[in-house]
């Protein structure tokens, strides 16, 4: 075969592994993420009186998403070059 005939295929496959690469960082942080939520949610549960169990669980993920965007938009402010 001809070297350009491979040539689209080396770039297919290329960048499906950067595709999976990416994907499992993101599934490893949204582990990571729901993990974190089951320490912090019985923390805010027990914190108030009359919150629904539910609702804790949600306001706990709602913190970390918050944290998570002031993390990354100080990161973007810091070295926006890198962005």
């Amino acid at each position: 075969m001809n070297k350009f005939t491979l040539r689209p295929l080396e770039i297919c496959n290329d960048c499906l592994d950067r595709l999976q690469q990416r994907r499992s960082r993101i599934a490893l942080g949204l582990f990571m993420a729901l993990c974190l939520n089951l320490v912090i949610a019985p923390a805010i549960y027990a914190a108030t009186d009359n919150l629904a169990r539910g609702n804790a669980y949600a306001l706990g993920l709602l913190g970390l998403v918050v944290i998570g965007l002031a993390a990354y938009l100080t990161a973007v402010i810091l070295k926006p070059e890198k962005f």
